[in-house]
């Protein structure tokens, strides 16, 4: 069972981590990992690096860089050659014979291009974008009270959670 951790600090987390960003991408993919998240304190400033570093491994594999020509062909209006069948024990990502394959079928039976878009391969390392929120209890607010601060794990369901993430930590961070 595939396992991913969703609390990570990078050295973005300044005094609490010492991890780069593109260290802990490699070794989640060294162990195989599906995905991994990035949970920053209080802040997001490494998710585009952590961004670029999990695009830099799976635009890397075999299986993207053939979806990507097929396209482009497919695009163009370009002869299409077949690539050499697949080895028999081919890791899934070098399984490049078997996505043209894929491609080929899905244009012969729709001839449209996004339905070949859609049949891009799985990503190697899926970037998990989040932060790690700081919140106190209503009753802490009290001026002269005893602030109890909390940690919560907030992570980025899609797109639209990823721009409300961005927007509440801009706010708590300019303190209004």
């Amino acid at each position: 069972m595939a396992f991913v951790h969703l609390h990570n600090h990078s050295d973005f987390s300044i005094l609490d981590a010492a991890t780069r960003v593109s260290d802990m991408v490699k070794r989640a993919v060294d162990l195989e990992m599906p995905a991994l998240a990035l949970t920053d304190h209080g802040y997001m400033f490494g998710i585009p690096d952590f961004d670029l570093e999990c695009r830099k491994y799976n635009d890397a594999q075999k299986d993207m860089g053939q979806w990507r020509h097929d396209v482009e062909c497919f695009q163009k209006g370009w002869e299409l050659e077949e690539p050499e069948p697949d080895a028999a024990d081919a890791k899934p990502h070098d399984r490049v014979h078997a996505q043209w394959a894929a491609d080929v079928k899905i244009w012969n039976e729709t001839h449209d291009l996004d339905a070949v878009r859609a049949n891009r391969p799985s990503l190697l390392i899926k970037p998990i974008f989040g932060c790690e929120a700081y919140f106190i209890t209503d009753d802490c607010i009290e001026k002269g009270t005893r602030q109890h601060r909390y940690h919560l794990i907030l992570l980025a369901k899609n797109e639209t959670g990823y721009v409300n993430l961005m927007k509440m930590m801009s706010e708590a961070a300019s303190g209004d």
